[in-house]
């Protein structure tokens, strides 16, 4: 068995040596127990630690629009640096494992922070079929799906629909973008929400439009909370 383990190792670490892993942030070769971010990368991103405090200004998006518990957002986002790097790598270049890990990081961070504990379901914002057709998997499912690792709960993907295709959010203004999300989405399910909450994750916060309009839905279920988190604030 000690040869055998012996064997497996050396071939592992040839592999590592032909094929190495690059952090998926900075593109420097990981090291032994790094995974997908190097610690670094992991160690010096922009957190926002925006769970720490309820008046955030994730949590101001939806002031005076819609019933929320708490809202938070792992990192900052800003042109040009990691995090963007990493939101353009989860989304475009076939990298559904960074969103997995970041889950994972985001939900160690705030699953003991009320009122980011005790939550019932995990769901995230989902895309239409066309487009996850072009791009083959929803970032915000794999970033869900990282997140339940730690939770323990289930991540209901079918929770909502999309039920229209809307032109994409980059280049809208604050007022497109609220009526370009208008009548998109629909709770799948609703009775099962009742008197439960729900944690609703997407990649990146704008303008808050998209999430707003999902709060909306569940805000008209009979004792649902909701809760919010997301990758990246866009400031």
């Amino acid at each position: 068995m000690k040869t055998f383990d012996f064997i497996r190792q050396v071939l592992q670490d040839t592999i590592s040596i032909l094929y190495p892993s690059l952090c998926a942030a900075c593109d420097e070769f990981l090291l032994q127990g790094e995974d997908v971010i190097c610690t670094h990368c992991m160690v010096n991103l922009p957190r926002t630690y925006f769970h720490r405090m309820p008046d955030n200004p994730v949590a101001k998006q939806f002031w005076g629009k819609v019933r929320l518990e708490g809202a938070t957002a792992l990192f900052h986002f800003h042109k040009g640096e990691k995090v963007q790097t990493l939101m353009h790598r989860l989304k475009y270049n076939n990298r559904p494992e960074i969103g997995n890990k970041l889950g994972a990081v985001c939900a160690t961070e705030i699953m003991k922070s009320d009122p980011f504990n005790q939550i019932d379901y995990i769901i995230p914002i989902p895309l239409h079929k066309k487009k996850q057709k072009i791009r083959g998997y929803n970032q915000a499912y794999c970033f869900a799906q990282g997140m339940s690792d730690i939770y323990g709960k289930e991540v209901l993907k079918d929770g909502l629909r999309r039920v229209k295709f809307t032109d994409t959010q980059t280049r809208k203004n604050r007022f497109d973008r609220h009526k370009n999300v208008k009548m998109v989405f629909r709770v799948s399910k609703p009775d099962r929400f009742i008197g439960k909450k729900v944690m609703i994750v997407d990649d990146v916060l704008t303008t808050g439009s998209t999430l707003a309009a999902c709060i909306q839905l569940f805000n008209n279920i009979e004792g649902t909370k909701v809760v919010v988190a997301t990758i990246a604030y866009a400031e």
